[in-house]
């Protein structure tokens, strides 16, 4: 896991710094400012923005500095990090079902079924914030909404008829 006060910190630089270069670009172009200029200073109509292109120069500087804080969070990490757990961040999606070290495949023997879709958050009456989507609705009675529990029934319905279809055959 990546240090979280470290990704903070290097998200609110670059976040102010990428305004604090660009919006005064947008200032001076809307002031008439001319792009590609060899040399701005050089004229009198554009000399009067000088303080200003510095002040972008020092501000992009800066937040290319700041970069190096993901890369040192990023390396850093990698040797001395906490490891992560197989579902770090709750998420729903199946890709967080595989082993923490997967083998070839990802998942050991078969591929898990997928009962809901991806973004199962927040349901009401669910124990909890999220429900994966290898979780059945007939395992989540609680938070299901109508819709779900005819889903219900209607898988119960088909395992009944494979069950007889198989009875049937071994008889």
């Amino acid at each position: 896991m990546m240090n979280n006060t470290l990704g903070q910190i290097h998200f609110w630089l670059t976040f102010v710094g990428i305004y604090l270069v660009f919006f005064p670009m947008h200032y001076i172009g809307i002031a008439g400012f001319p792009r590609r200029y060899y040399q701005f200073t050089g004229y009198d109509f554009t000399s009067s923005f000088t303080d200003l292109n510095m002040f972008i120069s020092v501000a992009a500087i800066l937040t290319f500095a700041g970069q190096f804080i993901f890369l040192w969070n990023f390396f850093a990490s990698i040797f001395y990090g906490k490891k992560a757990t197989q579902n770090p961040w709750l998420s729903n999606t199946l890709e967080w079902t595989t082993p923490v070290n997967p083998g070839h495949g990802n998942w050991p023997g078969e591929i898990p079924a997928v009962y809901r879709w991806s973004y199962d958050y927040s349901k009401p009456g669910a124990a909890e914030d999220f429900i994966p989507q290898n979780v059945p609705y007939s395992q989540t009675l609680e938070s299901n909404l109508p819709h779900e529990n005819e889903q219900i029934k209607m898988e119960s319905e088909i395992e009944a008829q494979n069950f007889n279809d198989q009875f049937k055959q071994s008889h």
